[in-house]
């Protein structure tokens, strides 16, 4: 049974910017994440939980969860600075929750 992908304000926030075959591919890349949630590869250090996936030059920042059956996605952005863009915006969050 696939998994549902949700996507956060943010990523969609980013991802309606990019052009319609941008857009074709990421939607192609986020029903693979659907049926095979581990495609990605796990992230290290402040990004730790998050996985990545790839598809031409941008990447998909995500969280499994598999109790649930759900993928967040938490960023869909070029790959020279979605990390940068996540973390900066997670730092954000917790800023706000203090």
């Amino acid at each position: 049974m696939p998994y549902h992908v949700k996507i956060t304000a943010f990523a969609n926030k980013i991802g309606k910017t990019f052009s319609p075959e941008i857009k074709k591919t990421a939607k192609n890349a986020l029903k693979e994440l659907a049926q095979n949630p581990n495609l990605g590869k796990e992230l290290q250090a402040e990004l730790s939980g998050l996985r990545a996936h790839r598809f031409m030059r941008y990447r998909i920042v995500y969280k499994v969860d598999a109790e649930n059956k759900n993928v967040v996605v938490w960023a869909i952005g070029h790959r020279r600075d979605i990390y940068e863009n996540l973390g900066g915006h997670l730092l954000g969050l917790s800023a706000k929750s203090k």
